[in-house]
């Protein structure tokens, strides 16, 4: 310990060469002006003399000086403490305020990341417990059964398979917008295609879409606008009374997907863009990770869609894409 200390005490006077050089050239500049103009050298032994003390104690105060700064520095490194970190100098406070400003902002983002990865490690356990409900069910209806039936075994799949698209699409949801390919799709073919994928799933609960959407062209990304209208057909075929109809019309500029099912609370209701945010809805009826709509609302920012939700206890839910009206054209 006392070895290292002399060390760094040794460097940091070292450190101060370049102090001491610049008084040895005044002294022998002056030493020179006193030989040009045939001035008493003794003048010269005087100002050494008498300057020499002073130079000693100011590189002392700089030697020690530094030294504290090095042992506030070193104790920062190690816990982080910034009280204990007070450098001397115009330009030392100047660094001590932008290190603090930096390091409070490196803290806050290791704490968000923390926080960040606890929530995704979270859901990766929501999401496994929830891939395991369709499996254990189709296992142990297999363990019952010689026989399955093959719509059952469609219908777990699905569910695995719509489970394990969520899980993807939350998983790319941060960089998702490096993945954009903005270009003219039919909106009824690609609503169609959503539909079609799902037909199973519309079997299941014996509910029955109907669509009213008229030719239009609209310059959107189709996979990304995909999981938006996926998502919330699959909500509103999840929460709709069996033999129910969901509606889907578009008007202007506005697409309207309506159930007739259970409905939202008044108190759930505002925060169902929430993220991690199940509802009442979600713990009573189960399958459910709140993501769905926390991701509907992130993509279609990005894509420029405004999404609104309005909903009645018991009756129903309506919700709305409102497309950028200069982005769309009626064939």
């Amino acid at each position: 310990m006392m070895k290292n200390r002399m060390k760094l005490i040794f460097k940091i006077v070292f450190s101060e060469w370049p102090f001491f050089a610049r008084y040895l050239l005044i002294l022998t500049l002056f030493y020179f002006i006193c030989l040009l103009y045939k001035i008493d050298l003794y003048v010269v032994n005087d100002l050494a003399r008498y300057t020499v003390i002073p130079v000693v104690m100011i590189i002392i105060v700089h030697v020690y000086r530094k030294y504290t700064d090095v042992k506030a520095i070193n104790i920062l490194i190690k816990d982080g403490n910034f009280k204990r970190f007070h450098p001397h100098g115009f330009y030392g406070q100047l660094y001590n305020k932008a290190l603090r400003k930096f390091m409070n902002h490196t803290v806050t983002e290791n704490r968000n990341l923390m926080t960040a990865l606890k929530n995704r490690e979270d859901y990766l356990i929501l999401w496994s417990h929830e891939m395991k409900t369709p499996l254990t069910s189709l296992l142990m209806i297999a363990e019952n059964n010689s026989t399955v039936g093959s719509e059952e075994v469609t219908e777990k799949i699905d569910l695995v398979n719509y489970q394990l698209k969520q899980l993807l699409t939350f998983d790319r949801l941060d960089s998702f917008n490096h993945d954009l390919n903005f270009e003219e799709i039919d909106l009824a073919d690609c609503l169609k295609k959503v539909i079609q994928q799902n037909t199973s799933f519309f079997l299941s609960h014996q509910v029955i879409p109907r669509m009213q959407i008229p030719s239009v062209n609209i310059v959107t990304d189709s996979k990304w606008l995909t999981v938006i209208l996926e998502q919330i057909i699959v909500n509103a075929v999840k929460y709709s009374n069996k033999n129910g109809v969901v509606q889907i019309s578009f008007n202007n500029d506005t697409m309207t997907i309506t159930d007739h099912g259970i409905g939202i609370t008044k108190n759930d209701l505002p925060r169902v863009f929430e993220q991690g945010f199940t509802g009442g809805n979600g713990r009573t009826h189960g399958e459910a990770t709140g993501m769905g709509l926390y991701m509907v609302q992130k993509i279609a920012e990005i894509l420029d869609i405004k999404v609104s939700i309005a909903s009645a206890e018991n009756v129903g839910t309506s919700v709305k894409l409102i497309f950028n009206s200069k982005k769309f054209t009626t064939i």
